[in-house]
């Protein structure tokens, strides 16, 4: 059996992150470097380590949202 995955255009209400959103995402970001810090001191390097992977695919999703909007914004300039 082959999966082939649906592909759709983004609305414009998803393009980018809300404010909302990106507030709780910094929030949440300064809680786990706070937690990584202790955790670096005193914990099992699992922890450490998945507390470092969680707080990097965090900071990555403003940088994917900045990169889509800038392909989005290119794709509306070719498609003029």
């Amino acid at each position: 059996m082959v999966i082939i995955p649906v592909i759709r255009k983004p609305r414009e209400s998803e393009m980018s992150l809300s404010t909302q959103v990106k507030e709780a995402v910094d929030q949440a970001a300064n809680a786990l470097r706070d937690a990584l810090a202790f955790a670096a001191r005193t914990e099992h390097p699992l922890t450490v380590n998945t507390l470092a992977d969680l707080l990097c695919r965090l900071e990555s999703i403003e940088q994917v949202d900045e990169l889509m909007h800038h392909f989005s914004k290119k794709n509306e300039n070719t498609a003029k």
